[in-house]
């Protein structure tokens, strides 16, 4: 199985292009990540865990009056953080982040698990928001992992003509994660089903029914489960997943159900297999547009440890 630290290395190579970090909250985490693959030093140039305040102004140029008016975690210090980090370590592409991996370090508007990662590029600098819900690792791992996410959506489009997301069709989908034991369900797509063939996903479908009603749907035919054998936890907030190659803008509909009979599962013909995974290792899958994301929506906050941002 090819991780995406391979297709990232591949993609830089393939459109000779350089790339560098620079990080706080996940304290070195990305570029451990990027320079895990051989040969990495042929587009990876270097990286700077901006901890500090002081570094971050010191180092990455970010300027202090950004940091005073809108605080070390927020969009604007991720941009100038991506975008400082771009001239300072001579490459083509640098991503940033910066939050509050926890147990310490919130405040009102600022939760536990916030993160904004920044990526700054030739063309310009941009940031995205992600809020976390697990323990201090667990949080620091999906940022970084949110980060390399976005780090390939970025390269597969490199050179491709910019596209209006609005002219593409909109399909609504229901996504449940079954969890048991402190582990979720993932089952690998057939060669049989329309979209994303052999990927792993939660149990899902598109909604011919109201979202609620459609989860028990598509939980019964690909699982086997009962409404006695699975009880609804969470339900999350709808997100929207973009597909470019596909033309298709996915509203995903998050669910957490709790599985009691994990030996009633069988799956249909739509699944090839399945497995039970730690949260955690969600990355080390090749799974469909979108299913961290959703996952993390729907995940409850486990017992936190370390300390603060």
């Amino acid at each position: 199985m090819v991780n995406i630290e391979q297709e990232i290395g591949d993609l830089l190579k393939k459109h000779h292009l350089t790339v560098g970090t620079i990080e706080s909250a996940t304290g070195g985490l990305i570029a451990h990540l990027i320079t895990s693959v051989p040969g990495s030093s042929e587009y990876y140039l270097g990286s700077i865990v901006s901890y500090t305040n002081a570094v971050k102004t010191a180092l990455v140029k970010v300027k202090p009056e950004t940091l005073e008016k809108y605080g070390a975690v927020s969009s604007q210090v991720a941009e100038e953080m991506a975008e400082g980090g771009r001239r300072v370590l001579g490459v083509d592409i640098c991503i940033s982040d910066t939050g509050i991996a926890g147990p310490t370090g919130a405040s009102k508007n600022k939760p536990l698990g916030l993160f904004y990662l920044g990526l700054a590029t030739k063309e310009g600098v941009l940031n995205r928001k992600h809020l976390y819900t697990g323990n201090r690792q667990q949080n620091q791992s999906m940022a970084a992992q949110a980060a390399l996410n976005w780090l390939k959506e970025y390269l597969s489009d490199y050179g491709q003509p910019r596209v209006n997301s609005e002219d593409f069709k909109v399909k609504e989908v229901v996504t449940c994660f079954l969890t048991a034991n402190d582990k979720i369900l993932l089952l690998k797509r057939s060669g049989q089903v329309g979209t994303y063939k052999g990927l792993w996903a939660a149990v899902s479908g598109y909604m011919d029914k109201p979202a609620d009603e459609q989860a028990w749907i598509e939980i019964s035919e690909e699982t086997g489960l009962t409404r006695k054998e699975a009880q609804m936890l969470t339900r999350g907030q709808p997100q929207e997943v973009l597909d470019i190659a596909l033309r298709t803008r996915w509203i995903v509909h998050p669910y957490l159900f709790k599985v009691t009979r994990l030996d009633a599962i069988k799956i249909d013909w739509e699944h090839t297999e399945y497995r039970w995974i730690d949260p955690a290792v969600i990355r080390n899958f090749n799974v469909v547009p979108g299913l961290e994301e959703a996952l993390t929506s729907v995940m409850p906050a486990k017992g936190n440890n370390g300390t603060g941002n």
